[in-house]
């Protein structure tokens, strides 16, 4: 399997084995989003990912940050969860990341 033009959305990616999982993923070719909760830590995992890599913030206890979260996404191609806390939304098997349009609440 090839990461070239891939894009690798990585929750929880910018420390530890999160952040060692999205470089990896970026030495292998694929376009990176690493996503956390704090802005610092996006902040200072997007200064050792490659220029390409984009960082997101969003808390991933709250269900309407995940919601929108993945609808300012758009497509990927891989998830990788890595995050410490649980992801609020739903157990991540029933996770429908192709919603077209954001919950009428927003």
């Amino acid at each position: 399997m090839t990461l070239i033009d891939q894009r690798v959305v990585v929750l929880g990616g910018t420390s530890g084995i999160g952040l060692a999982t999205a470089a990896r993923a970026a030495r292998e070719g694929a376009q990176v989003v690493v996503a956390s909760r704090n802005q610092r830590s996006v902040d200072r995992a997007l200064t050792t990912l490659p220029t390409t890599a984009q960082g997101y913030v969003a808390n991933l206890t709250d269900p309407d940050a995940v919601s929108r979260l993945f609808h300012d996404l758009g497509s990927f191609d891989h998830l990788v969860y890595t995050a410490g806390e649980p992801l609020a939304l739903m157990s991540v098997d029933a996770l429908d990341c192709r919603r077209p349009t954001p919950p009428a609440r927003w």
